[in-house]
């Protein structure tokens, strides 16, 4: 076959799917409660801690279990996006990027650092504090050597007799083995805070989709607009997109 040129993706766009959330009880103070939720939901969602989060929304471990496997299903595929791996295997390459988004999100850095009570409009607004995780970044320069390095072996015709899934899983062992290293000792970047508002609908709270989609794009720094410059074939991947159900807990 004739192989593709790799190259970095400059688009990452990430967004998580969060199970409706149903069943609470106001047994603590509103703000202390509204607390718990968002550090819940962010708990699941990265580190697989379920306890809080099924306390609060009353759902069953295996759903809960269900919003943790179907967030790292999506942020694998966004990895392989990012750079640009395709998926022509039985699923072996995915099974890692898997595996590797485990291990890169289970050190996300998050805290709340104050719940705001406007007494006149009875509203919450959540301040969250976080240090995003400067892994990519931190191995950026790593990635472009060994990409334009990829980049010599296609143009020397190192893969012209390799198939598609030998091409491929090539080139993903080397970018997972880079970002296994650096994932394994975290570094953050500054941390940054932002203002969440809790959203009311009838006897629900939740955070808005816009709000939950911007946490997330900070729990892990990315460039933006900065990839290597490299000869592109026709045919090279970029990012695909994705939707985001809401998440609701009833105000009981």
């Amino acid at each position: 076959m004739k192989a593709f040129i790799k190259k970095q993706s400059a688009l990452f766009l990430v967004c998580v799917m969060i199970l409706s959330l149903t069943g609470c009880s106001l047994f603590d103070s509103r703000a202390k409660v509204y607390s718990r939720y968002i550090t819940s939901l962010l708990d699941i969602n990265y580190k697989n801690n379920s306890k809080d989060y099924i306390t609060l929304t009353g759902v069953s471990q295996e759903d809960a279990e269900a919003v943790y496997v179907s967030n790292m299903d999506y942020q694998a595929h966004n990895l392989m996006n990012y750079y640009g791996v395709k998926e022509v295997d039985d699923g072996t390459i995915l099974s890692e990027f898997y595996y590797l988004a485990q291990t890169l999100f289970a050190n996300a850095k998050y805290e709340v650092t104050d719940v705001k009570h406007d007494k006149d409009s009875d509203s919450y607004t959540i301040e969250l504090t976080i240090s995003p995780l400067d892994t990519l970044e931190a191995s950026y320069d790593d990635v472009v050597s060994y990409i334009e390095n990829f980049n010599s072996r296609v143009e020397d015709g190192d893969f012209n007799d390799t198939t598609e899934e030998e091409y491929e899983a090539e080139f993903a062992d080397g970018i997972i083995k880079i970002l296994e290293n650096t994932a394994r000792n975290p570094g953050y970047l500054d941390p940054v805070v932002l203002e969440i508002p809790v959203v009311f609908s009838d006897d629900y709270y939740s955070i808005s989709d816009e709000d939950f989609i911007n946490i997330d794009s900070n729990i892990l720094y990315v460039r933006a607009n900065d990839q290597p410059t490299v000869p592109v074939e026709e045919g090279s991947e970029e990012a695909d997109t994705s939707t985001q159900e809401d998440a609701a807990v009833p105000e009981n």
